[in-house]
């Protein structure tokens, strides 16, 4: 899976795919991830795909839209704090951690979500909070299937102006990719116009079968 996105993804640009349907970019990475484990036999349990996953788990960040989530922490605040962690290889958050979890509640004005146990949360804040756990691993590939889906339109802009700040700093993420509708596009009229931005116009053909 990641040679095909380097393969058709190169670093040094980010990526806005035009995608037949919403789920068209998740249903692909889906089949290539999940899939097999679902309706494949045992052996893969244990078999080459199954030692492929964590390796590719490291350098892709994925925000699907519909499909399960699972989170490890009690709290929101605690979610963020461990995937700071985790990111350092610590293995328990310290208080740093904590604080810069909190920083990042304040900057996406979701404070009020700081206490609550994250499998309580709206479709609309649970893609938040994913979406801030798989930033925050700095994947070599960050892909949000269809950003739109659940969240408000202030929401969409809160956080296109967001990628566009984080494309001008050091720490960004090697390649984010966006998937789109070519009839609805007012959202991502400022990720156009930026030199950052490259625009695919479908998804490239895959003959993969597996990650």
């Amino acid at each position: 899976m990641i040679e095909w996105l380097t393969k058709n993804f190169p670093h040094g640009s980010n990526y806005l795919v035009c995608q037949t349907h919403s789920e068209q970019i998740n249903q692909w990475i889906a089949n290539r991830m999940i899939t097999p484990f679902q309706h494949g036999r045992k052996h893969i349990l244990w078999g080459k795909i199954a030692e492929q996953l964590p390796l590719v788990g490291q350098r892709l960040g994925w925000v699907p839209n519909k499909i399960g989530l699972s989170f490890l922490n009690e709290t929101v605040a605690l979610e963020l704090a461990d995937a700071l962690a985790v990111q350092e290889n610590i293995f328990q958050p310290a208080a740093r951690h904590c604080s810069q979890a909190s920083d990042l509640l304040n900057q996406f004005k979701l404070a009020e979500l700081s206490d609550q146990n994250p499998f309580s949360l709206s479709e609309g804040e649970t893609k938040l909070l994913w979406f801030l756990t798989q930033w925050i691993k700095q994947p070599e590939y960050f892909v949000v299937g269809y950003l739109p889906t659940s969240l408000s339109n202030q929401r969409i802009e809160f956080i296109v102006d967001f990628l566009l700040d984080k494309a001008n700093e050091r720490t960004r993420h090697s390649v984010i990719i966006l998937g789109f509708h070519s009839n609805q596009t007012e959202w991502l009229k400022p990720l156009q116009s930026s030199p950052e931005w490259s625009i695919v116009s479908r998804l490239p053909d895959d003959e993969e079968e597996q990650i």
